[in-house]
């Protein structure tokens, strides 16, 4: 009998142990954070034409039903001066030092330019050629950017195949660089695609009128063609 007295002793001395412990070990901890809303006014990207003043849409912040847009602080290295493509960040801090965070994409385009800007691709005169054509069947956008030495930026001279049309992401746009002579004909200067490590094997047919480009890539030995046809937005 005093064993078992002694051996129930001892049980409810380890769970009061345990207990202090616990109590101990969760002591000056903070048990709940609050995070700020950050919200942005406008679109995630914005299109300027270079030489024009850019203006944030603006933002705001909410934290535990206050405004605190005032505490938001923000980065940014959009020049206008300069066709690009460029980010702004916003972000704001808690009082238990965790961060709330934003960006916004800023692209600068001439639209004095004959071939730089944003191109929606055409739904059915874009297509590939394997086994049979197989059209684009939606629009996407590409980008075209004068690097200032006569070439261009193209970030997918595959008019968005893979990257947008299959979902595959940014890996697998083909981006490349272009020539353009003064009658509108492309040349191809270099390609390439990091998902897969590849390149073109080739552009022809390109031309560049009146705000349209056509161009036709020959990608892999199998061969792929892909046929594209662009309208300047």
């Amino acid at each position: 009998m005093k064993n078992r007295i002694l051996f129930i002793a001892m049980l409810a001395f380890a769970a009061f142990v345990n207990i202090s412990c616990d109590d101990e070990s969760t002591e000056g901890m903070t048990r709940i954070t609050y995070y700020a809303q950050l919200s942005l006014e406008g679109d995630k990207t914005l299109y300027v034409d270079k030489g024009a003043e850019f203006v944030d849409p603006g933002y705001s912040a909410i934290m535990e039903g206050e405004d605190v847009t005032d505490m938001v602080k923000v980065s940014s290295n959009v020049n206008t001066a300069k066709s690009g493509v460029y980010s702004i960040s916003y972000s704001i801090v808690n009082n238990d030092g965790f961060y709330s965070t934003a960006s916004r994409t800023v692209i600068v385009t001439d639209p004095n330019d004959p071939v730089e800007g944003l191109y929606g691709t055409d739904p059915e005169k874009s297509y590939r050629l394997y086994g049979g054509e197989t059209p684009y069947g939606a629009s996407f956008d590409i980008l075209i950017l004068n690097n200032g030495d006569g070439t261009y930026s193209v970030d997918d001279l595959l008019g968005g195949w893979y990257c947008q049309r299959a979902g595959y992401g940014t890996d697998y746009a083909m981006e490349g660089t272009i020539s353009v002579d003064a009658d509108g004909n492309i040349t191809l200067i270099n390609s390439y695609v990091p998902g897969w490590g590849d390149s073109a094997t080739g552009i022809t047919n390109g031309k560049v009128v009146d705000g349209t480009i056509n161009w036709t890539v020959e990608y892999t030995d199998t061969p792929l063609i892909f046929v594209v046809k662009m309208y300047k937005k």
